[in-house]
This record gives C-alpha cells, sequence and structure tokens, in this order.
C-alpha cells in the first residue's frame, strides 16, 4: 500500500522531513493522531540532538505506536540505532511495520527487524517493560511517551527510563496538557458514548497537575541540571492544517473532554537530560 515512489535516496536525504511527512499524511487515522506540528517537532528534537547522530550506542525508546513510529524508525535505521516501542495494540504495530517496510527499510536497504524492537505489552512491566533494557545493557538516547495518558503510568515510565538515560538525552512527551492521575476518564467517556452509556465523572483526586509539569519536576529533582527544550510544536501548532482536515472529529472528541483545545500549546513538550 504504501510502496510508492518518492525519489532517489539522496534526492529523499535532501528533503527527509517532507518525505517523512508524506508517508504519515497517507497513513488512517486511527494510526494518524498526532498533528503534523507535533510530528515535526520530533523529527526536530531528534535532528538537533547531538548524542543521537553520535556513536552513541544507546537506543530509542517510545511507549505508544502510531505516526510517531515512522519517524524514531527513520533516526534508528539512519544512524544505525535500535528502536524499542511498546503498545498493547498488535494490529497497530502489525500496521506500521507494513509501512516501514515499504517506506524506511526500502530506503535504506536495511531490515526493520535489525532496528525495530516491539514489544506488545504493558511499558511499566517489569518482566517486559522498559525494565527490560537493564537485561540487555541498554542505555536511551531518545525517549519519546505516548501511551495510557494517566499520570501514574507517564511518571513511572519517565523514572524507568532514567535509570538507563544517558547524559544529553532527549524525553519528549505527547498529549502533555492531559492532567488524569490514575484514570483517563475522557477516554472511558468515549467508548461509554459509543456504547449508549451516560459519561462518568472524574473524582477529584484523579485531577493533578499537567503531565508537562509532572515531568519537569520528575526529571529536575532528579538531574536538576537539565533543561525544557524550546521546542517548534508551540510556533506551529495554531496553523497546522492537521486540526481543521479532522475539525469535526477533533471537536466531538474536545466536547467530551479528550482533545482540550483549550490547552494545546503544551500537548508536546520536551527536555534535554543533563546527568
Amino acid at each position: 500500500m504504501y510502496d510508492f515512489y518518492f525519489g532517489e535516496k539522496n534526492d529523499v536525504l535532501k528533503n527527509e522531513l517532507e518525505f517523512l511527512i508524506s508517508v504519515k499524511r497517507m497513513m488512517p487515522r486511527w494510526v494518524n493522531s498526532i498533528p503534523d506540528s507535533e510530528f515535526i517537532a520530533l523529527y526536530d528534537d531528534l535532528n538537533n540532538s547531538n548524542i543521537v547522530k553520535s556513536d552513541s550506542t544507546g537506543v530509542i525508546v517510545e511507549t505508544g505506536c502510531g505516526a510517531s513510529t515512522i519517524i524514531l524508525a527513520y533516526f534508528a535505521f539512519k544512524y544505525n540505532k535500535k528502536l524499542y516501542t511498546w503498545d498493547l495494540n498488535q494490529n497497530k504495530i502489525s500496521y506500521v511495520k507494513q509501512i516501514i517496510v515499504d517506506t524506511i527499510e526500502k530506503l535504506f536497504n536495511k531490515t526493520v527487524y535489525d532496528h525495530w524492537i516491539y514489544v506488545s505489552y504493558l511499558s511499566n512491566s517489569k518482566e517486559l517493560g522498559i525494565d527490560i533494557l537493564g537485561e540487555k545493557g541498554e542505555t536511551i538516547d531518545f525517549g519519546f511517551f505516548d501511551s495510557e495518558h494517566t499520570a501514574d503510568t507517564l511518571l513511572s515510565e519517565i523514572n524507568i527510563s532514567m535509570e538507563y538515560v544517558n547524559d544529553g538525552a532527549v524525553f519528549a512527551l505527547d498529549d502533555a496538557n492531559y492532567n488524569y492521575k490514575y484514570q483517563n476518564t475522557s477516554y472511558i467517556n468515549i467508548f461509554r458514548k459509543k456504547l449508549a452509556l451516560p459519561p462518568i465523572v472524574s473524582p477529584d483526586e484523579n485531577l493533578t497537575e499537567k503531565f508537562f509539569e509532572l515531568a519537569e519536576h520528575t526529571i529536575f529533582e532528579r538531574f536538576p541540571k537539565s533543561s525544557k527544550l524550546d521546542d517548534s510544536y508551540k510556533k506551529n501548532y495554531q496553523d497546522d492544517i492537521f486540526f481543521q482536515y479532522f475539525a469535526n472529529d477533533k471537536n466531538i472528541m474536545n466536547n467530551l473532554g479528550m482533545e482540550k483545545l483549550q490547552e494545546l500549546e503544551h500537548r508536546y513538550d520536551a527536555f534535554k537530560i543533563v546527568k
């Protein structure tokens, strides 16, 4: 399906962001949930990361599979790194793998199995989660966290990842404007709506600080010299055609509390770890 001609390899490498955006925009909605401006910000933070482009043997970590996997895999292929992805949805993993095979694998003439390790299990599991990096002797150069969207899960992922993080690594967050502690009430209510059930009300104790604030506190407490990145998302998101293209869907989701359109500035945030 994605076996299109994007030009010769040298042409693609000269315009790699254009290539990646083209691949993203052909992906269906169910696997393409991040806006183009966030996709580009993720590319920028990877491309500006000295450690990712260095000869560091650290890996790239991702929790939650989707359009972001295309960019992360691209950098893993390009710089001979490994990408570890955790996601419970095996159909999504399989679909994204086929896209990578038809685009990135073909471009670099390298096999996906040498650069992408996907684990269909909980990211914070002691036996199969991010902690397996310790058993495999891996360290982290870049992390993108986009899984359950609760503070409990996110902070557990960050705390585990900090055990294996390299100096100069970057941690980036999707939906950093959320503030659910242990239960993603918006996600639950979308499915309750589909089942013709009334919405539940999020208990007061389920609300906490925004994820980007919690992540900053957690990272800076462990590594005080770290810094928050001036990401390109905040400069570009207001003009993002993605929000216009999916306007009806986004507005419906926003009414159910899922999209949080009034707080989009912090949908994406990233931090540089300084040890």
